[in-house]
Parts: structure tokens; C-alpha cells; sequence
């Protein structure tokens, strides 16, 4: 139970290299143009070829083939239907392993994390987000508890946690000891795999990971990135054997029924907490039309005896489409409690201190 709920979005993850949705396939294919991709460049061109061939799809109805999460929606749903031009089934299921490649390859490729004194540092603004929450938990007045909801399947918000000593936990099956506060990734993570033999989904936790990858010929490097993903592969093991090749990533929409028994301890731990909470923190989530899964998730999550004292989205983007969609989800008690700030997520961790600060809550 927490009192204090930050839901993170992609925007939070832009400020230290991660692309938005709208531009990933941009930042990938730019990626590939460079030859940066090593050796997943067949599943970069089996993704390019298959959007090519969504096309006759787009010319007869409405489809976002310009968005990341538009794209892994219409493979998965073409997998469903059995369905894609061009394709047999077995090959739009390979389709979407090569998909999650890609996504595993840019975010890693995009990522910077800084290295201070021949370790890695927690990127932007993620270091100062933590030191808000230690704020908090530490020398606010009452002190207050939290969690983190996030859609982002990047590991920048985990190893900043790890890296300023947070204890956290995803809520996952395997996870035994419950310590700290719930880190509740939605859509899976580039740390989680599926263990081949027990079919669960298991976290490669950071300290383990670190124990096997040491920083190495660090002279005059500032900075690098961290390939989780991509190792697991090889360098992960549970149940005594390797785990499934690609990282748990699920797209965000409403038919998640493969993931279901694996990932429903994550989604009904977030509705608790947004049961429970006063305060709603929204950084850097556009509440795209697609997302049927998290409009369900909040209203059904937010149902509770608890008064929901403030719920404010910070969000930089100015026209009023972002705030227009969530004043449309939101009912009228949480409306009655809600802001719009157009601000990033660096300047929303100091305008959240100061409502702290000054009791202005």
C-alpha cells in the first residue's frame, strides 16, 4: 500500500537517449543505416519488410504504421487472425521475436549510462528522480510510501534504483522475499525472461547481473551502454537451464491472454495501488487511443475507499490533445482533483519536491 503513485511513460525515458514511440522505428532504421545493429540485422529487415507489407492493410483502414506500438499490436492480432499478407502463421511468429530484437537492440543502443569513478552512473534524469524519493521516504513530513508503475521495458529506471540502493521488487512469481517498494513493469522488461522448463517469468537481477559484467578498459569512456537483453541468452539460467532467447515484452494492448497467468501478480498489484493511493503522479504517458488495457486498469484500479487527494500528469506537450484525453477518462471525483502540467520529467521532479516541501497538498 502506497500513498504516493508515479506512473512513468516513455517521456520519462526520452530525457537520457530512449526514442518515443511515434519515432522508434525512425531511430531504429537509422541504427541500421549505420550498421549499428551487429548482428540482428535480419530481424531489422524482416520487421521493415513486414511493415512494407502492412501497407495494403493501411490503404483500406486507419493504421499508425509510423508507431512502434501500433506495429507490435498488428502483428500480434495478425498472429491471432492467422492473417498478414504475404505470410504464413509460423512466420508472423518469428515475425514478432524479430520485432522484440529490434526493440532490445535500440533501446540498448540509445541508452547511455554514464561512468563515474569505473562504474556505471544513473542516467538523467533518473538519478534526481531517486533523490526525490528519498526525499519522500527519508525527510518528508509525514514520510510516505510509494510505487512505480511504468510501461517502459528499458532498465533505466531499475538500475538507478539499484544504483542508489533502493531495495524494490517487480512482483513476479519467483521473486520470494518481497523487500522495499513495487517496481510494476506492465509490458514486461529487457531484465525478464520466461524459464524454458517452469514457464515462469524470472527477473536477471542487477546485482547478479553485475556480478557477472565488470566495466572493462574504461579509460576516457564517459559513457556506455548496458546489454541486458541481449545477454540473457546466453548468460542466464533458471530451473538449471538457459532461459527463452528474447526478453518479456508484451504490446500495450487489451488482449494480453498469452501473458495473462504470468503477468497478472504485476497488473493487480498496480490496481491495488492505485486503489489505495491519495496522490497520482503521470510522467511522460500520452494515453495513446490503443491503450484500452491501462483505461480499464485505472478504472477499475482506482475504485476504493481511499480520497484521492491530487492526480497531476506532467506531460511537455502543448496543443491539449494529452490533457483533452485524460480529462475524458478520468470521472468526476478525479477530475475535481487534476492538473495538467506541460513540463518534462526533470522539471517535474522538482515541481513534485515543492508540493512537499510546502504542504501545498
Amino acid at each position: 500500500m502506497s500513498n504516493i503513485v508515479f506512473i512513468l511513460g516513455a517521456g520519462a525515458s526520452k530525457q537520457c537517449g530512449a526514442p518515443l514511440m511515434e519515432d522508434f522505428l525512425d531511430k531504429a532504421h537509422d541504427l541500421y543505416q549505420l550498421n549499428l545493429v551487429s548482428d540482428k540485422k535480419v530481424d531489422f529487415e524482416n520487421v521493415y519488410k513486414a511493415i512494407a507489407a502492412l501497407q495494403a492493410v493501411h490503404s483500406k483502414s486507419q493504421l499508425d504504421l509510423k508507431n512502434i506500438e501500433s506495429i507490435f499490436t498488428a502483428f500480434e492480432v495478425a498472429k491471432i487472425l492467422n492473417k498478414l499478407p504475404g505470410y504464413k502463421n509460423s512466420e508472423i511468429s518469428k515475425l514478432i521475436e524479430s520485432l522484440k530484437e529490434l526493440i532490445v537492440t535500440t533501446l540498448e543502443k540509445t541508452i547511455d549510462f554514464p561512468i563515474n569513478n569505473e562504474n556505471y552512473d544513473s542516467p538523467e534524469p533518473y538519478g534526481k528522480f531517486c533523490s526525490l524519493l528519498r526525499y519522500l521516504n527519508d525527510r518528508a513530513r509525514p514520510k510516505r510510501d510509494f510505487s512505480i508503475i511504468t510501461f517502459n521495458y528499458d532498465i533505466a529506471i531499475d538500475f538507478s534504483l539499484y544504483n542508489e540502493n533502493f531495495d524494490y521488487y517487480y512482483n513476479l512469481d519467483d521473486e520470494t522475499v518481497k523487500r522495499g517498494f513495487p517496481l510494476l513493469k506492465l509490458h514486461g522488461s529487457l531484465n525478464w525472461a520466461t524459464c524454458v522448463k517452469c514457464k515462469k517469468i524470472v527477473p536477471w537481477m542487477l546485482d547478479d547481473y553485475f556480478r557477472q559484467y565488470k566495466i572493462r578498459n574504461i579509460n576516457k569512456i564517459k559513457k556506455r551502454n548496458i546489454r541486458i537483453g541481449t545477454q540473457l541468452k546466453d548468460n542466464f539460467e533458471h530451473c538449471s537451464t538457459k532461459v527463452n532467447h528474447s526478453p518479456v515484452l508484451v504490446p500495450p494492448t487489451w488482449n494480453k491472454s498469452e501473458q495473462y497467468q504470468t503477468l497478472s501478480k504485476v497488473w493487480s498489484k498496480a490496481a491495488y495501488e492505485l486503489e489505495t493511493a491519495e496522490y497520482i503522479f503521470i510522467i511522460g504517458y500520452s494515453l495513446p487511443d490503443t491503450d484500452v488495457f491501462f483505461r480499464l486498469l485505472f478504472g477499475l484500479g482506482t475504485i476504493g475507499n481511499i480520497l484521492l487527494r491530487k492526480i497531476i500528469v506532467f506531460n511537455p506537450e502543448r496543443s491539449g490533445l494529452v490533457k483533452n484525453r485524460f480529462e475524458s477518462m478520468l470521472g468526476p471525483g478525479a477530475l475535481a482533483r487534476f492538473n495538467y502540467e506541460n513540463i518534462t520529467f526533470d522539471e517535474s521532479i522538482d515541481f513534485i519536491k515543492e508540493l512537499f516541501q510546502n504542504n501545498n497538498i
